[in-house]
């Protein structure tokens, strides 16, 4: 074990540690990590771990917890485990390779947090697919979707990568992306056209922009640099390139399509390489 990594694990059992003897739990809680439990679940103290989220959390996940930058936390089951003290080591650390930093509170306010996650899925955890996945992933094919998206490195590289989103949005935000794509686009999903000196129009996926520079992917997955300088024109296009599929896709056939989409998880039944 590096010396770094053990100087990480050593903080994570200190601040569960320190949190757990400030509600004096019984002895047994102390004996294994998977036994704590939050000792801050009373209303005041998820109404407290709210204001907490809402400050440092709810831009990647949403206010209710419905998903966006980062994962949907409605659904009550987490990657990097479900349990009061993963939860508590997930928001403290933060997630190694992801936009997910570390948030150094008290112990209390950390269980607060935790608190506050654990009820944003009460009542919404056994949300009901009532769709069939195997017929869903035939519509998906049938109207093209993998011209744009990639699920487990498969399809186009124009739209956002598929292969998670069952953990990242809510049902509820998969069937406003499919009938209004205009609604809720993240910068990352904005399009570019350029112009060079005398030359066609390019379009693209915006990856990048300053004030001297703009970097697109266009349709064929190949990365663009062009100085503007060098340009006649840029056009930063803020809408979706994703058309409606509204009054397209109907009945079991939506429902079908939106079941598949709740499938796609990292881990899970899903990801071939399991």
């Amino acid at each position: 074990m590096t010396r770094g990594k053990a100087l990480r694990q050593l903080r994570i059992l200190v601040l569960l540690a320190t949190a757990s003897l400030m509600a004096a739990p019984e002895p047994e809680q102390q004996q294994a990590d998977q036994t704590i439990r939050n000792p801050y679940t009373s209303e005041e103290d998820v109404a407290a771990g709210g204001r907490l989220y809402r400050s440092h959390c709810a831009v990647c996940h949403g206010i209710e917890g419905e998903g966006g930058r980062g994962v949907d936390l409605t659904t009550g089951r987490f990657r990097h485990g479900s349990s009061d003290s993963r939860l508590f080591t997930t928001i403290s650390e933060g997630i190694p390779g992801t936009e997910m930093p570390g948030i150094f509170f008290n112990g209390r306010q950390m269980w607060q947090l935790v608190a506050f996650v654990r009820s944003l899925s009460a009542g919404r955890a056994a949300e009901q697919i009532s769709g069939d996945p195997a017929k869903g992933e035939a519509v998906y094919a049938a109207n093209g979707c993998a011209v744009c998206h990639q699920i487990r490195g498969e399809g186009g590289s124009l739209g956002p990568d598929l292969t998670d989103i069952g953990a990242i949005r809510s049902m509820g935000h998969l069937q406003a992306a499919i009938l209004e794509p205009d609604a809720d686009v993240l910068p990352q999903h904005w399009m570019a056209n350029v112009t060079p000196e005398g030359g066609k129009q390019i379009t693209g996926l915006r990856m990048n922009e300053d004030t001297f520079s703009i970097q697109l992917r266009d349709a064929a997955g190949r990365l663009r640099s062009f100085r503007k300088t060098e340009l006649e024109a840029v056009e930063v296009d803020r809408s979706s390139a994703m058309p409606t599929f509204e009054g397209r896709i109907q009945g079991d056939d939506f429902d079908n399509l939106i079941a598949y989409l709740a499938t796609l998880r990292l881990g899970g039944p899903n990801d071939e390489q399991q």
